[in-house]
């Protein structure tokens, strides 16, 4: 994008902010920090154990099923929540506003003894779960994208439909891919789409003349 003032970092700036937290920072980093050596077996092992363990709660309580008794169901009104009429997941009850894991540990007794670091990871993913699944989607659309070569023999001049602002920024920049397009300032979502129309119309047209020539 072009940095005219590489001191200054926002972290709102972060492309995939929901993925990249601080309270998954050791499941994220941690595989790369042991194969470059610079984290020990013992904190590796501590870390996939971790991850084994969020992993595993998380589809316990996706599965396990309170149901409707007079004694839950008081428990859920002092909680500041509403009781529940029907049986109800423990994941569906964490995902309430009124409800954290900490709440949740009464109804639970499981939870109660898990480290708080696990405990919050549990809550992050199953209360973002939409959220974290919709940028997963997001970042596989990304890496297609990344895989959409531009030809380098494109001449951004001759694309009238193209933003002057992006003609001009792409002929400078003279991105390797779609992807890389995408993250150039000053070049819009319609900019895109229009050079993926073109791009499409281009190899259609080298295909068909590499045809004729055979």
């Amino acid at each position: 994008k072009g940095v005219d003032e590489p001191y200054r970092m926002f972290t709102s700036r972060a492309e995939y902010r929901l993925l990249l937290r601080s309270d998954n920072a050791d499941l994220r980093l941690s595989p790369i920090g042991y194969r470059l050596g610079l984290i020990s077996e013992e904190r590796y092992a501590q870390v996939e154990r971790k991850r084994k363990t969020s992993i595993f709660q998380v589809e316990r309580l996706k599965s396990k099923t309170i149901f409707p008794t007079d004694e839950t169901n008081k428990l859920l009104i002092r909680m500041g929540t509403l009781p529940i009429k029907q049986p109800t997941k423990l994941a569906d009850l964490l995902r309430r506003p009124e409800i954290n894991i900490e709440k949740l540990s009464y109804l639970d007794k499981e939870l109660g003894e898990l480290p708080i670091e696990i405990k919050k990871q549990i809550e992050v993913e199953i209360k973002y779960e939409g959220y974290l699944r919709r940028q997963d989607e997001q970042i596989n659309q990304f890496k297609k994208l990344e895989r959409k070569i531009i030809p380098s023999e494109i001449n951004y001049q001759e694309l009238p439909n193209l933003s002057y602002l992006a003609r001009e920024k792409l002929a400078r920049v003279r991105p390797r891919s779609i992807g890389q397009a995408s993250r150039i300032a000053g070049v819009s979502p319609a900019d895109i789409a229009v050079l993926m129309v073109y791009i499409e119309q281009f190899n259609r047209e080298k295909q068909l003349e590499k045809a004729t020539l055979g």
